[in-house]
C-alpha cells in the first residue's frame, strides 16, 4: 500500500495523515535496508541498521497510536457518518 492510496478510502483526513506517515516510515526502512545491502552482507544488515531500526519502530509506534485515537474520536461521534 502507498500513501496515495489512501486518498480513496474514506477516512478523516487526519487518519489518513497518519497512516500516510506511517507508510512512508515503513518505506524508510526498507529503502535503508537496501542502501546498507551495498556495503555489507545480508545477514549483517539488520545488525547495522539496529539503531536506527530501532527508532523508527518507536516512531512507528507512535504514529499509529495517533492514528488509533483518530479513529476511536471519530468513531466515538459518529451519526451516520462514512468517514472514520
Amino acid at each position: 500500500m502507498r500513501p496515495e492510496d489512501l486518498k480513496n478510502a474514506k477516512l478523516s483526513p487526519a487518519t489518513a495523515g497518519y497512516l500516510g506517515i506511517y507508510l512512508k516510515l515503513s518505506d524508510l526502512l526498507a529503502e535503508v535496508s537496501d542502501v546498507t545491502e551495498l556495503d555489507y552482507s545480508e545477514t549483517e544488515v539488520d545488525k547495522v541498521n539496529e539503531g536506527f531500526n530501532n527508532a523508527i519502530h518507536v516512531a512507528m509506534e507512535e504514529i499509529m497510536k495517533l492514528a488509533t485515537q483518530s479513529i476511536e474520536e471519530k468513531v466515538g461521534s459518529l451519526d451516520n457518518n462514512v468517514e472514520i
